[in-house]
């Protein structure tokens, strides 16, 4: 049995919990200086980065992957939804990766990093990715209103107030504009299903800087409480799955390598309408790895 993990509460409204008590502002900055990168690189925080930073072939095939599967079904959503003809907004969008491929794609993207090395990082590949973070971004009234779409990749969760993120986002779009989240699908009856199985508990909670934990559900709720209209809920590979066929990760992380080639050459490996069909209906049911939304800014 694994360690017990960090308590949680749930917020009585919306569904999702958080970490109980918060993390002290003094708590998170130490964090992040000193372990989180650290962490991804040994693989106990983000693996999609910590695969792009090591570099050479592994980094290759990440991005093979991403291009083929995430950066796709971005682009997929965002046209889908009526963005592809307007400037997008790249929330946290580090050295520039999802920029760039949104950039391919024919959209109009640029992107916010609050992180001054990422962001110089990705000017010097010729993009355009200011160092700012999404307040002082919406703190210009030049951005008000100005974005058709915004992308906001595995953020939600790090943050002390995910409700005045989102509204301060809603600001930055224009009425009608697409909002496109994704977070971990967290404390689903798929995990409660694979604790039973290993004998493990709670090896999704990730303190102190995942903060928030969120289902497909409690994310549509705090979409729609923040003035969204969640129009598209789906996912990707549940990798629970593996636990409960015997794979046991969190006991020997040394699988993870492995699993993931799995995944990836399972998702290369099918069409992409038919990868976002079977993708939809595991969101239905509770299931999946990630939940990512679409939604639409109301008036």
């Amino acid at each position: 049995m694994n360690a017990q993990p960090h308590p949680t509460v749930t917020d009585p409204e919306l569904g999702f919990r958080r970490l109980d008590p918060l993390p002290a502002a003094d708590e998170l900055a130490a964090f992040y200086e000193s372990r989180y990168y650290d962490l991804i690189r040994r693989g106990g925080r983000a693996p999609e980065i910590g695969r792009l930073l090591a570099g050479g072939e592994t980094a290759a095939r990440e991005r093979e992957w991403l291009a083929a599967t995430l950066y796709a079904d971005l682009v997929d959503g965002l046209e889908t939804y009526g963005a592809g003809g307007g400037r997008v907004l790249d929330i946290g969008a580090g050295t520039g990766d999802l920029v760039e491929h949104l950039q391919s794609a024919g959209l109009r993207a640029s992107g916010i990093e609050p992180s001054q090395d990422a962001s110089r990082l990705a000017r010097e590949r010729g993009l355009d990715v200011a160092a700012a973070t999404v307040e002082q971004w919406a703190a210009d009234p030049a951005h008000r209103g100005a974005y058709a779409g915004a992308v906001l990749i595995n953020v939600l969760e790090h943050v002390p107030q995910p409700q005045a993120l989102l509204a301060t986002i809603g600001t930055l779009l224009a009425p009608g504009g697409v909002l496109c989240v994704r977070v971990p699908n967290d404390f689903s009856d798929w995990q409660a299903a694979a604790a039973a199985a290993c004998g493990h508990d709670g090896w999704w909670v990730a303190a102190p800087d995942h903060i928030h934990y969120f289902s497909h559900d409690s994310l549509a709720r705090t979409l729609a409480a923040c003035g969204f209209e969640p129009v598209q809920l789906t996912t990707d590979f549940p990798m629970e799955f593996f636990l409960l066929m015997g794979e046991d990760y969190v006991a020997d992380p040394a699988l993870g390598p492995g699993l993931h080639e799995r995944r990836r050459r399972f998702e290369l490996a099918l069409p992409a309408a038919l990868r976002r069909r079977l993708y939809a209906a595991f969101a239905s049911v509770g299931a999946g790895r990630n939940t990512l939304a679409f939604a639409v800014r109301r008036p």
